[in-house]
């Protein structure tokens, strides 16, 4: 049983298939509250209408096809370990083995009135929300004043997208002294801080929002920031569900997972995507929730589950971090991948190119020349 149907869940479940299709006593079961896949890492473009919603998602049974493999729509609620069963809100679910790729919600920090006043991009469907309400804004006051909490990768391009779209000045709230924080390449920061300035944009770094209220963002000096709309960008933490169940969790609410991926002290309980703590072995410091790390995940816990049943030896995880990309508004993007720094269109280029490949993973060569013409 594979809970989520996002990038991990739904790569796990085509690759197990293929390996096991041959086996007639294997069922694969995959659990989501959707019934289509959605392409999460691009969400920024709904917000201004580059993308609609139907443009960034894929029906379930397009894409599962004539696959063995059976969809269940229900909301997960709870997993109860001892006696190997998920429940939902359309009945309980018997497992044998189990893969928790639920991914993750909005980590608010316990800022008061966080939750209440702000929008966030969890899904295509809040990523059009925003759109709406940023539309109903500007017709009423041209120059609204539209607040972005958090300088990280989500924060940057939303706020990218929005200048360039509605040539609009947007405050980004950041905690740490520079954007991009995690991301550890200083001169990156610097040059998407700049870029950011240059299209009109205004940066606070350094100062923690203490209080989001319905018009204004109030910040640990006591000043307070002046709001038409607040969107949250601000962190993500491990699904509660997976928070809740009993599980060890570290960082962020995510799950501590073995070198199979298993969740610890659970053996044929594996975790992967938002909802697992991936560690570099080289730093100790936890990677980056990215897709490139995910699907390197499913691959391996395809790879686990088919021997789990077939017998064979396990596969080893071992993180791969090959970089990422930014885009910042329609003409830039910067990046590093595998070591190699790329910049402005060319940076838009690849992730495209990425994005494709993805694209061709999980729907074949045909998808990816409707999506290129």
């Amino acid at each position: 049983m594979i809970l989520g149907a996002g990038y991990g869940g739904l790569v796990t479940a085509i690759k197990l298939e293929e390996n096991a299709k041959d086996l007639e006593d294997v069922e694969i079961v995959l659990v989501d509250r959707n019934d289509y896949h959605q392409y999460l890492h691009l969400s920024y473009e709904i917000v201004t209408n580059v993308k609609k919603v139907s443009d960034l998602t894929i029906p379930l049974s397009e894409l599962l096809g004539k696959r063995k493999i059976r969809f269940f729509q229900a909301t997960v609620r709870e997993i109860g370990f001892a006696n190997k069963v998920v429940r939902t809100n359309r009945g309980d679910l018997p497992y044998d083995e189990l893969v928790i790729a639920l991914g993750s919600e909005p980590n608010y920090f316990n800022i008061r009135g966080a939750k209440e006043h702000s929008f966030c991009v969890s899904s295509v469907e809040d990523a059009a929300r925003i759109r709406d309400e940023l539309r109903k804004v500007f017709a009423r006051d041209k120059d609204a004043k539209i607040v972005v909490g958090g300088g990280g990768f989500t924060g940057v391009e939303l706020t990218g997208e929005i200048v360039d779209e509605f040539k609009s000045c947007v405050t980004v709230v950041e905690a740490s002294n520079t954007l991009l924080q995690s991301w550890d390449i200083p001169e990156f920061s610097s040059k998407v801080a700049r870029l950011l300035t240059e299209m009109g944009a205004k940066l606070i770094l350094g100062r923690r929002i203490v209080e989001v209220k319905s018009d204004a963002v109030v910040l640990e000096d006591g000043s307070q920031i002046e709001s038409s709309l607040f969107i949250w960008a601000g962190g993500v933490q491990g699904c509660r569900v997976t928070s809740a169940s009993g599980l060890k969790t570290g960082k962020d609410n995510r799950v501590i997972i073995n070198e199979y991926c298993e969740a610890v002290s659970f053996p044929g309980v594996y975790v992967i995507g938002d909802s697992a703590l991936v560690v570099d072995s080289k730093t100790g410091e936890a990677l980056p929730q990215c897709i490139e790390i995910t699907l390197q995940q499913a691959d391996v816990v395809a790879r686990n589950l088919f021997a789990d049943v077939a017998g064979g030896e396990r596969t080893v995880f071992v993180p791969k971090f090959g970089g990422l990309i930014l885009t910042v508004g329609e003409g830039y993007g910067i990046g590093r991948i595998f070591g190699v720094d790329v910049e402005g269109r060319l940076a838009q280029m690849v992730k495209r190119i990425i994005h494709l490949r993805y694209v061709y993973q999980i729907t074949g060569l045909v998808k990816v020349l409707k999506d290129i013409f």
